[in-house]
C-alpha cells in the first residue's frame, strides 16, 4: 500500500458507522469466545525443549561401567535399569526424596555450579548387607531420623567412589571431567545446588530388579550447567576403522586357512520308531526296513546343514541334496 492511499474507501467507512449507529454490533466482537490458555513466557518452571541424546550415550556407558564398580569394589552383583532423563524442578525433586538421605554434593568441573549424587539409603543397606554374605534386600520401617551407622558409611564412601569412577569413563567421549567430592549432606533443604523454582536435569537408575526395585542412585545436575556446555559436547559414533596392510594381509590368510579346516559330517537317515519287545527280539540277521523313514539330513558339527536323499552310486552307497536346511537359504 502506497504512503497516504486509505485503508478502507469513503464508501466502506459509512457503511461500518451506519452499522455501528444501528446497534447491530451488540452481539459481540469475532472470535471473542475462543477458548485460550494463559502461558507465562518468563516463568522459570516451563520446560524447555531439550536434547536429551548425548546425555543418554553417557547414561548408557555409566550403567556399564557401574556394575562393574559396584563387582569389583564390594562384590555386589548388581541389577541396574538403564538411566532415565528427566528435566524438573529442583524443589520438586528434593521434597521427594526418601529418609534418611545420602547426598553427596560433587564439583564437576568443567559444569558450571554443583551436582548432586544421591544414593537411595536402600542401596547402601543392601550393599552392607551383601558384603556380609547375606542377600540385598531393602529394610522396613526405616526412622527419618535414624542417621547412618559407621559400617554404612564406608560402604557409601566405596559407592561413591565407583559412581565418580564410572562418570569420569562415561563422560570421556563426550567431555573431559573432573570429579570433586565437596561434602555430604544429611539434610536435603541444605543441600542448596538450585533453588526451588529453577530446573535441575535428573539422570536416575533403578537399582534391583522390576518390583523388587530397591532404590535409586540419582545425578543431579542443574539444567544451566549443562545448557553452557551443551554446543561441547561430543556425539560419540562407532568410527569408520580402516584396515592397514598387515591386517589386510592377516585376514586374507585367514580366509583362506578356513578352507583347509576338516569337519566330520553325518548322515541322520532317519528315526524309526520301535517297542522294546521288538528291539530285545532283535538277532543277528534279522532286517530292519527303511522305508518311508521321512526324510533325512546331513549335520556338520551337529549342525543339520542339508536335506537329503539317501540311495547308490554304482557299487558305493550315495546321498543327493535336496534343499539346505539353513534360514535364508535360497536353495540354488
Amino acid at each position: 500500500m502506497a504512503d497516504g492511499e486509505k485503508l478502507l474507501t469513503d464508501e466502506e467507512m459509512q457503511a461500518i458507522e451506519e452499522v455501528v449507529a444501528s446497534g447491530g454490533l451488540e452481539e459481540g466482537g469475532y472470535n471473542v469466545g475462543a477458548a485460550a490458555e494463559q502461558f507465562d513466557l518468563t516463568a522459570a518452571d516451563s520446560k524447555p525443549s531439550f536434547d536429551t541424546t548425548i546425555l543418554e550415550q553417557i547414561n548408557e556407558r555409566f550403567h556399564r561401567h557401574l556394575r562393574i564398580g559396584l563387582l569389583r569394589e564390594l562384590k555386589y552383583s548388581a541389577e541396574v535399569e538403564m538411566g532415565t532423563v528427566e528435566v524438573m524442578n529442583y524443589g520438586s525433586y528434593i521434597r521427594n526424596l526418601p529418609s534418611p538421605v545420602s547426598l553427596n554434593l560433587t564439583n564437576m568441573s568443567p559444569l558450571k555450579g554443583e551436582s548432586i549424587c544421591f544414593i537411595d539409603p536402600q542401596v547402601v543397606f543392601s550393599c552392607v548387607d551383601n558384603w556380609f554374605g547375606g542377600s540385598p534386600r531393602p529394610l522396613s520401617a526405616v526412622a527419618e531420623t535414624r542417621a547412618f551407622s559407621a559400617t554404612e558409611e564406608v560402604v557409601m564412601k566405596k559407592v561413591r567412589i565407583v559412581v565418580y569412577a564410572a562418570l569420569l569413563e562415561a563422560w570421556a567421549p563426550a567431555l573431559r571431567v573432573q570429579c570433586e567430592f565437596v561434602r555430604a549432606e544429611p539434610n536435603p533443604l541444605l543441600a542448596n545446588i538450585a533453588a526451588d523454582n529453577d530446573l535441575v536435569i535428573i539422570n536416575r537408575f533403578k537399582v534391583g530388579n522390576g518390583s523388587d526395585a530397591l532404590g535409586a542412585i540419582d545425578i543431579v545436575h542443574p539444567f544451566d550447567s549443562i545448557n553452557l556446555v551443551r554446543g561441547s559436547l561430543t556425539k560419540t559414533t562407532g568410527p569408520k576403522r580402516t584396515e592397514n596392510r598387515l591386517e589386510k594381509e592377516w585376514s586374507k590368510r585367514l580366509s583362506s586357512s578356513l578352507d583347509e579346516v576338516l569337519f566330520e559330517a553325518i548322515v541322520n537317515a532317519g528315526e524309526l520308531p520301535m517297542s522294546l519287545a521288538k528291539l530285545n527280539g532283535l538277532k543277528v540277521g534279522d532286517v530292519i526296513s527303511l522305508q518311508d523313514m521321512g526324510r533325512s539330513e546331513l549335520c556338520v558339527n551337529g549342525l543339520p546343514i542339508y536335506e537329503v536323499q539317501i540311495g547308490s552310486r554304482g557299487d558305493n552307497a550315495a546321498v543327493k541334496i535336496v534343499a539346505s536346511t539353513m534360514a535364508g537359504a535360497t536353495n540354488e
